[in-house]
């Protein structure tokens, strides 16, 4: 739990749609950027031509992507060779019909969870290219209404929490967060509520919480006066990898030079979210549709600049905990070196 926070208005945030796929998931800074982060990805020199130089990236309005962003604006993709053009989504999982049929070489701000559920189902192979962001107590949460009677995590048992989607990043932390204290997730009803509606049906009472991320969290918290009972980033969910970049196995295997090329500027990129926050909140108002004076108050996540095996299998392992998947994921085999 949080104390709350001072926010400022915020502007509508881009609409994200609830609508599953049939395959089985549920799922302007001007900083000069330091050098590009550790990891093979940041360090493999540009050794060999590039076998695309067009590509196009899908991309979900949200935080997690601001590196993409940034990349792309201070030109970290054209010193690589590349020409990135950005496709936005409604819902990170869209993306993988035009991911597997190559019109969309990878997606950006991908939650873990429903590309692990879907390579585990056989829906695709896919490789993770670089990582996205990480959690922070104060950047996902549940958040209900004063009136409402729910202060701590016990309060949600029998309750109605909206999630962007079910069997995703959301329900899984929640629940290793519930049973952490003491609550059976079982007792708590997640429907399905697109981000940019959440407000709206908390304040309407068609649910009793909400499952958020920023910029939402704060629009809540602004609008209605919402308030965190429960962070779903602590104990076993702390510091919890959240999102990455993801392409499928086919596309860097027919394209591996592009695919270094685009991890590079990437890895960039991340580094400069990752030391200039600043840098970050200038570049939100540009795609999230927040005002530049909102984007000043957000909570960020962090910014890893390598991609660690170690941190990412921490999903998977949850995942086969939570009974999201049957068999253990062995996340090493997903990465892109």
């Amino acid at each position: 739990m949080r104390s709350p926070r001072r926010r400022v208005p915020l502007a509508a945030a881009a609409g994200v749609a609830a609508a599953l796929l049939a395959a089985g998931c549920s799922s302007s800074g001007s900083s000069n950027a330091p050098g590009s982060g550790s990891g093979p990805a940041a360090a493999s020199p540009k050794a060999s031509a590039l076998e695309q130089s067009h590509i196009t990236v899908g991309a979900l309005p949200v935080i997690d992507d601001a590196a993409l962003y940034l990349a792309n604006k201070l030109g970290y993709f054209t010193q690589e060779g590349l020409t990135v053009t950005i496709d936005p989504v409604t819902q990170s999982t869209q993306a993988i019909p035009d991911m597997l049929h190559g019109t969309v070489a990878a997606v950006a701000g991908a939650n873990y969870v429903s590309f692990f559920e879907a390579q585990a189902k056989g829906t695709a192979s896919f490789k993770v290219l670089a990582e996205g962001v990480t959690c922070k107590p104060d950047t996902f949460g549940i958040a209900a209404l004063p009136a409402s009677g729910i202060t701590k995590p016990a309060d949600l048992a029998g309750k109605t929490v909206a999630v962007n989607l079910t069997n995703n990043i959301q329900t899984l932390t929640t629940n290793a967060v519930l049973k952490q204290a003491g609550v059976s997730p079982s007792s708590v009803k997640y429907v399905v509520v697109p981000f940019p509606n959440m407000a709206a049906a908390l304040k309407a009472h068609r649910v009793d919480a909400i499952s958020a991320v920023e910029p939402f969290v704060t629009g809540s918290e602004q609008s209605d006066g919402a308030k965190i009972v429960m962070s779903e980033c602590s104990g076993t969910t702390a510091n919890l990898p959240l999102s990455g970049y993801f392409a499928t196995q086919a596309w860097t295997q027919k394209y591996p030079n592009t695919a270094r090329a685009f991890q590079r500027a990437i890895a960039k990129a991340q580094a400069l979210a990752s030391s200039d926050p600043a840098a970050v909140k200038q570049i939100l108002p540009s795609y999230t549709k927040i005002s530049a004076a909102a984007a000043q108050h957000i909570a960020l996540n962090s910014f890893p600049t390598s991609t660690n095996a170690t941190d990412l299998q921490r999903v998977a392992n949850l995942m086969l905990a939570g009974g999201m998947l049957k068999t253990r994921l062995d996340v090493q085999t997903m990465l892109f070196r």
